[in-house]
């Protein structure tokens, strides 16, 4: 007879101890600030990406860059046009290639760091907001293969570098956007 009283305290003491950590969850997810945004929420529609200079001496940036901004606005819920009242332009101003380990003397694990500076324009009272990118984009990647495969490499994780960097500007523009 005790050994089932005991069973059935058990019992009740770890759905007790579950509903509990269940509810700390949810207050503490309901409190952080994080909020689900759907594309109704953002602060306006449409948005031209004008001028994206590439200040740097790797090639080709700024198109990867206006190609990667182009699909995560869309993503977000933007409308591309040429007749936004919005418009995103800046500069890639910072790209590095780092050797960050090496066997043999031979370089085995790199790092991609890529950093700008975004500005979103009011075309209709000409006032600029800067976009804050809060922290810099760096990749790392591993490989022992020859130069080709490392090249390769140090595309595929630059792509990955500017999408990260995409994805950061347009969650600039939709939390710190002049009509928020």
């Amino acid at each position: 007879m005790a050994i089932y009283k005991l069973r059935g305290f058990i019992s009740i003491a770890s759905r007790l101890c579950f509903c509990f950590i269940l509810l700390l969850n949810v207050a503490l997810i309901n409190s952080c600030g994080y909020t689900i945004q759907g594309s109704k929420d953002i602060p306006f529609q449409s948005i031209t990406i004008g001028n994206i200079t590439n200040k740097t001496y790797e090639p080709k940036l700024q198109d990867k860059l206006l190609s990667s901004l182009n699909q995560q606005l869309m993503l977000y819920g933007f409308d591309v046009s040429k007749n936004a009242r919005y418009r995103l332009e800046g500069e890639i101003n910072r790209f590095n290639l780092r050797i960050l380990s090496e066997i043999g003397l031979t370089a085995v694990e790199y790092e991609v760091d890529i950093g700008g500076a975004f500005t979103l324009i009011d075309t209709e009272t000409f006032k600029r907001y800067p976009i804050k990118v809060f922290k810099p984009y760096m990749t790392v990647f591993t490989t022992q293969d020859r130069l080709t495969n490392v090249l390769i490499q140090k595309e595929i994780y630059t792509q990955k570098a500017l999408d990260e960097l995409s994805k950061e500007i347009v969650q600039g523009i939709i939390y710190f956007s002049p009509t928020n």
